[in-house]
């Protein structure tokens, strides 16, 4: 586990070195940040409105319909912005100028298919989330594994919409699948590092959060819970972004046969090992 842990700060003291290198290009995941979050709010204060919060609880159809809207803005603008990430990560990698418009730009101009996608994550991700509500732990099981596997299949989608410009959905499926064939034991092993070296922080988020909930009252609840919601989306979205950056340089591997960005200096039998 610590040699992970090692692995994955190399990945990401290489993958920050895209926004090192350019520091405007942070605007994109702040950007990623904001929007998710602003439209959470929306969607809060719409239940909040129309007084759905106990309609959540007791009316299943409310409850999914609701799950699914979320997974479509979660995905649609989480597709949206690492779009433009992976763009601007290639850029670099190619020795071409990045900039946050150019991001933006390219991930507009892939728009139809991000749209595509976001319905498509949204629909998988709710009938995942059904499946487990209605048969509580085989669905959970059931759930985990076709999660699990649903990620690997799609793990390089983001870079093939940006890259490719695929016709259809299945021609995206079928390049993000031969890629990750290639690049299974290097991908799955950065991904996992990455997870372990941000670990701590979302740790942090969740300790303030149980601390606010638990044992503190009235304004310094309030403070430690947005505090630790801030740490923990912020984990998560950091997470994201230097895991868009790492695909963006594997899927050049797999498709290029050429180490750039996070696995320049990398050997991929040794500190990615197939194991």
């Amino acid at each position: 586990m610590f040699e992970r842990l090692q692995q994955g700060v190399q990945v990401i003291d290489a993958s920050l070195d895209v926004f090192r290198a350019r520091p405007r290009l942070a605007v994109l995941p702040l950007l990623s940040l904001l929007t998710v979050g602003s439209a959470y709010t929306a969607i809060g204060v719409a239940l909040l409105h129309y007084e759905l919060v106990g309609a959540i609880i007791t009316n299943n159809v409310v409850q999914y319909g609701v799950v699914f809207v979320a997974f479509g803005i979660s995905s649609g603008l989480g597709i949206f912005f690492n779009a433009a990430v992976v763009h601007c990560a290639r850029q670099y990698f190619e020795g071409a100028e990045p900039s946050v418009r150019g991001g933006l730009a390219a991930a507009w101009a892939a728009r139809r298919s991000i749209a595509k996608w976001g319905l498509v994550s949204a629909t998988v991700g709710t009938v995942l989330y059904i499946a487990e509500d209605a048969v509580p732990g085989v669905g959970t099981l059931t759930r985990s594994v076709l999660d699990m596997a649903w990620g690997l299949l799609t793990f390089f989608v983001i870079p093939v919409i940006v890259i490719e410009r695929n016709p259809t959905l299945r021609s995206d499926l079928r390049s993000s699948g031969t890629a990750f064939k290639r690049t299974w034991g290097e991908s799955v092993t950065a991904s996992l590092g990455i997870g372990l070296a941000l670990l701590p922080a979302g740790l942090v988020g969740l300790g303030l959060l149980a601390v606010a909930y638990v044992s503190a009252g009235g304004i310094v609840a309030y403070a430690l819970g947005a505090l630790g919601g801030l740490v923990l989306v912020g984990t998560l979205v950091t997470s994201h972004v230097l895991g868009m950056v790492a695909r963006t340089a594997l899927y050049h591997y797999a498709t290029e046969g050429e180490h750039v960005g996070p696995v320049a200096e990398l050997d991929p039998d040794g500190v990615f090992a197939e194991s």
